[in-house]
């Protein structure tokens, strides 16, 4: 778990999701130079990427979700992945885990849809992947939860974050090509969920439940070494409740921006201990 904490802010499905993008570039990039050399083909394409031809989609519906994990380009793979785990790490200091794999999926398969739609009317062609439009909605949602956060730049200084992702979802938009549709996609859910949280309406909440049902159908270890458990653990974490609902009322007070860096500091690493 340090290893989450030192490098994913405590979250394995941020760790998961930039890592598993990295990994599947690397095998693919594998795949499709040893298929040059070797005089065989590898249907990286055909198989995981989505296609712009609707009955196609439908013999292979699969690829609305693989689609997102395949880059073929390595700056198209190092931009998504570089920018996911920037925004990913900004938007789990105020949600959960559940929020980013709402966004990340959700922007992803709107990409998709709005794609298919496009391709439809004739706006476009080819295959779709990358996950361009999953990371935009991650951008939007947290850009619109957080417009304020500060962000330094090299060179440039402190930028606040909601200008950070609008220049970001510009240079996304310019080198496109003709995926925009996609963007355009992954864009609009973004700002979809980031709306529906600023006003209280969380669409993840039947994963908090689902969890929960599931929690209490498995009788797991005896009841007593569980109640002890839950002592320890409500024990040990009180203190930094009550910190992390301080440094909070400061933020919603002064903003984010009251904070000292050793309160920002001190913010991620309790909000990582005990936002699961």
């Amino acid at each position: 778990m340090n290893f989450y904490n030192k490098y994913f802010g405590g979250s394995v499905l941020l760790a998961w999701l930039t890592i598993g993008l990295v990994a599947v570039w690397l095998i693919v990039t594998v795949m499709m130079l040893a298929g040059r050399l070797l005089h065989f083909y590898v249907p990286v394409a055909e198989w995981l990427t989505l296609p712009s031809l609707f009955p196609l989609f439908l013999t292979r519906p699969w690829t609305l979700a693989t689609y997102m994990a395949v880059h073929f380009d390595v700056l198209h793979m190092l931009f998504n992945v570089l920018w996911l785990y920037w925004f990913g790490r900004i938007m789990l200091l105020t949600l959960r885990e559940r929020h980013l794999a709402a966004a990340f999926a959700g922007g992803g398969i709107a990409g998709g849809i709005f794609f298919l739609a496009s391709a439809a009317l004739g706006y476009g062609s080819g295959w779709l992947c990358g996950c361009s439009a999953a990371v935009i909605a991650v951008m939007c949602a947290t850009a619109l939860r957080q417009p304020d956060h500060p962000v330094n730049l090299f060179l440039i200084g402190e930028v606040r974050l909601k200008w950070v992702a609008a220049a970001c979802c510009i240079l996304t938009f310019i080198g496109g090509g003709g995926n925009q549709a996609a963007h355009i996609g992954g864009m609009l859910w973004g700002v979809a969920f980031g709306l529906m949280l600023i006003h209280g309406i969380d669409v993840t909440g039947w994963l908090s439940r689902l969890s929960a049902h599931k929690g209490s159908r498995n009788p797991g270890k005896p009841a007593k070494r569980n109640a002890d458990r839950m002592v320890r653990v409500l024990r040990d974490r009180q203190a930094e409740i009550k910190r992390l609902d301080e440094l909070l009322d400061k933020i919603r007070l002064s903003g984010y921006g009251s904070l000292s860096a050793s309160e920002r500091k001190e913010l991620n690493e309790i909000s990582s201990r005990i936002k699961k």
